[in-house]
């Protein structure tokens, strides 16, 4: 695994890329290399905009790049269902794409470890947690948001300011309450 961590460090740069653009969905980077030699790589830059896989893949087929064969670094698991953009699993399958490492597994239910089960079942090695407490850091509030359905602010509003005593002010930021 020590050769992937290269590669997920550069998707995670680029993930990063995305802060501040694609709540509330996560943020994703991915790389293609195939022997050593980067291929196309991608970020999620927007909400409902194309996922990182597809940025990834939509230069690849731009530029004339055969995948066939390649891997893909993902911070974190691809998608397997059709919402504003279509199955990053699918993309995968049709390019040929025969290694899927992964940092994070998506916690979203309608993802959840199937879209790495998918790739399995099509015959794709699959390489799972390379990085991963660096690929679920990136994205603590989207975890947070998907297994409790409140955004970090609703939280600290609806759990922590009572126990604390603290006020929200009208910003939106929490401020200690001062007697």
């Amino acid at each position: 695994m020590p050769q992937y961590r290269k590669y997920m460090t550069q998707a995670l740069e680029l993930a990063y890329k995305g802060a501040g653009w694609v709540n509330p969905n996560p943020l994703v980077g991915a790389v293609v290399v195939r022997d050593g030699e980067i291929l196309a790589a991608g970020y999620h830059d927007r909400y409902r905009g194309p996922h990182a896989e597809r940025m990834a893949f939509d230069y690849a087929d731009k530029h004339g790049i055969d995948m066939h064969g390649a891997t893909v670094i993902d911070t974190l698991e691809p998608c397997c269902h059709v919402g504003s953009q279509p199955a990053c699993t699918d993309l995968i399958l049709s390019h040929g794409i025969t290694r899927v490492v992964v940092g994070s597994i998506d916690p979203n239910p309608i993802v959840a470890g199937k879209g790495l089960r998918i790739l399995e079942e099509n015959g794709v090695e699959v390489v799972y947690d390379v990085m991963r407490a660096e690929c679920d850091a990136i994205n603590r509030h989207f975890f947070h948001y998907i297994t409790t359905g409140m955004g970090v602010r609703m939280f600290f509003w609806t759990v922590m300011r009572p126990v604390q005593g603290f006020s929200c002010i009208a910003s939106g930021f929490a401020s200690p309450v001062i007697s």
